[in-house]
């Protein structure tokens, strides 16, 4: 059965932050760059379940590496954002791409939870990198196992028919 592309509504819920975080790691390329992505809020908890969106369930896609599903979104939001939305030596375009973006590697790591400090809300770690492409990026491909390379359905892979949206 043919399902049609559609966003994941908590990656939507991400852009403005996904953004921020990217500006911040174009700028800085090669260099790691981090943030926190804040537990959901009340009110986010209210409409994710309405549509049948657990955001502590377990990151059920390839080896779990964003570990929630809220931070799940977080990922998804980064690597549209950076595809279809990013100008070439940074900032981003004010209309989408015709085709996504080749260029740079965005690498990003989800960390553990961390306590408030502060004005700094509780929350999971992510930190981002936008590594070198030509060559650079084809040894590192050359280097990653293929189940777990989008092209050959591993972790960055996702079943439509798994979705919860």
């Amino acid at each position: 059965m043919y399902v049609a592309y559609q966003r994941d509504p908590v990656s939507e819920l991400f852009d403005g932050a996904a953004r921020s975080l990217l500006a911040r790691a174009y700028a800085r390329p090669g260099k790691w760059v981090g943030s926190r992505i804040a537990d959901p809020s009340p009110r986010h908890r209210a409409w994710l379940a309405e549509h049948g969106i657990e955001p502590f369930a377990r990151d059920d896609v390839g080896s779990g590496m964003a570990k929630t599903r809220w931070a799940r979104g977080m990922v998804r939001a980064l690597y549209y954002q950076h595809k279809w939305w990013s100008a070439t030596g940074g900032g981003f375009r004010a209309d989408k791409r015709a085709t996504y973006r080749q260029t740079g590697a965005l690498i990003v790591e989800i960390g553990n939870v961390t306590v408030a400090r502060g004005v700094i809300p509780r929350g999971r770690a992510v930190r981002v990198m936008l590594a070198p492409g030509g060559q650079v990026k084809s040894r590192a491909v050359a280097r990653t196992a293929d189940r777990e390379t989008w092209a050959n359905q591993g972790p960055a892979w996702a079943d439509p028919g798994t979705r919860d949206w």
